[in-house]
């Protein structure tokens, strides 16, 4: 869970990854898989954060084939949402092992069935690698999962 940095007060700025974030992912990836016996991943693909931890996941995937990675949706349509601006379809079909639609999910407004799908993961997980510079809603959703015993790897506070 991340802030989208492809957006700053509604004016889209492009993929814009922070200097060196995606080798940090990777390196909180790999210690999950090596240190905690995680071999389950939960991905996403709503804004810029969730996509570079994406894509690092399935990097990593190829070093470590016993993993699963699980494309955690908001609404079915995106599995099949594809366009040429990258920063609101996902402008490519990436791998994905098992895709989970939350129930509530299936009915609801957009943005709260965003909302469900988080709640869905707080309530799933040991684990949360995040990116939330201390504001938002992801930020507001792993105070949440902090105060449900799961383990919060903050990457914004790693300089």
């Amino acid at each position: 869970m991340g802030n989208d940095y492809d957006k700053l007060w509604n004016i889209k700025l492009g993929h814009n990854t922070p200097p060196g974030l995606k080798e940090k992912i990777k390196e909180q990836v790999i210690n999950l898989i090596e240190n905690e016996g995680v071999d389950t991943f939960f991905v996403g693909e709503i804004g810029g954060y969730e996509k570079d931890a994406y894509d690092v996941v399935l990097e990593v995937q190829k070093e470590y084939p016993q993993i699963s990675v699980i494309l955690i949706i908001s609404k079915m349509t995106e599995l099949n949402e594809f366009g040429i601006d990258e920063s609101d379809y996902v402008a490519h079909r990436r791998d994905f092992d098992d895709f989970i639609l939350p129930d509530k999910c299936a009915t609801g407004y957009k943005k709260l069935c965003v909302v469900y799908r988080n709640r869905f993961i707080i309530e799933s997980v040991d684990f949360i690698i995040a990116y939330n510079q201390r504001q938002g809603r992801a930020y507001e959703f792993c105070k949440a999962a902090k105060c449900k015993g799961v383990k919060v790897i903050e990457l914004a506070d790693k300089n």
